[in-house]
């Protein structure tokens, strides 16, 4: 086989500057022995024992490349465990306040009267925000599936920005989706669009205390348990998405609100930005 950078990158290698690997002070030499310098060659008995042999090894394979294997991606699966163990440690107690009203599209205003509003507020805050970064997670372990070698996210040493990137994705559209309601409740001259934003915010948090640890079993899933990793989390997520049609539904409903008015809602503040994501990240991540 021949050793040159043109065959090993067409093998899935890539070239690496000495100073990324060694540090600034390393340069590229040449390969060859300077015997000059104080050299010498040296049998393999010499260097291992008289028991030794020399063999002509073949190629090692090259490591798949992935999103998910990167360091900074890894990292925030476990931290995002880990404050989710120590949230519900913390919380237990409000476990039965976020499932108790699942027949009912009132319970948070119900609860918010009874004064079970402000301490259950920073135990949503939190779950919130491990939900989101499970988003983000999500996101690159499915861009994972599709992102050529030949990527730039590869080619240019990027991978390590991916769950970042996924991150500022899913801050972007947390503004969209508050900047969308805040409008309609302008335009509306009306709270009902705060109070579907809260429905949509509690169905989220129960989301979290139900399938995160799920989503963590998925995340790192390897090929042998994937399959079974994603049908479990995929009826959970179904039965969790049954949930919160029925809730802004029943909202719509007892507003009075025509169901295509319902059915326009869920296509600007859920669809539109995931089918402009659909369309946009095949074609500059692939």
């Amino acid at each position: 086989m021949s050793n040159t950078l043109l065959q090993y990158t067409a093998e899935g290698y890539r070239e690496v500057a000495p100073e990324r690997i060694f540090g600034r002070a390393s340069v590229r030499g040449t390969g060859e022995v300077e015997w000059s310098e104080g050299y010498r060659a040296v049998s393999p008995e010499e260097m291992f024992g008289s028991d030794s042999e020399l063999v002509v090894g073949t190629a090692a394979e090259p490591a798949a490349l992935s999103l998910v294997a990167d360091p900074v991606f890894q990292s925030f699966v476990v931290l995002t465990l880990v404050v989710y163990i120590y949230m519900l440690l913390r919380s237990w107690n409000f476990m039965g306040s976020i499932w108790s009203g699942i027949f009912s599209s009132s319970s948070e205003r119900t609860m918010a009267a009874m004064g079970g509003e402000l301490p259950l507020e920073r135990f949503k805050q939190v779950a919130s925000v491990i939900g989101g970064v499970a988003v983000a997670l999500i996101a690159v372990r499915l861009a994972d599936g599709f992102v050529s070698p030949a990527s730039f996210v590869y080619t240019g040493g990027v991978e390590s920005l991916a769950t970042p990137a996924a991150l500022v994705g899913v801050v972007v559209y947390v503004a969209w989706f508050y900047a969308l309601h805040k409008i309609l409740e302008w335009v509306a001259r009306s709270d009902s669009p705060s109070q579907l934003s809260a429905i949509g915010y509690m169905d989220f948090v129960r989301a979290v205390v139900l399938l995160h640890p799920f989503v963590v079993v998925w995340l790192l899933a390897d090929e042998q348990t994937l399959f079974g990793a994603t049908l479990l989390l995929s009826v959970g997520l179904a039965l969790l998405i049954i949930l919160y049609l029925k809730d802004t539904f029943l909202f719509f409903v007892g507003k009075k609100i025509p169901i295509l008015y319902w059915i326009l809602y869920l296509c600007t503040a859920i669809l539109l930005p995931l089918s402009f994501l659909a369309r946009l990240l095949p074609e500059k991540l692939g």
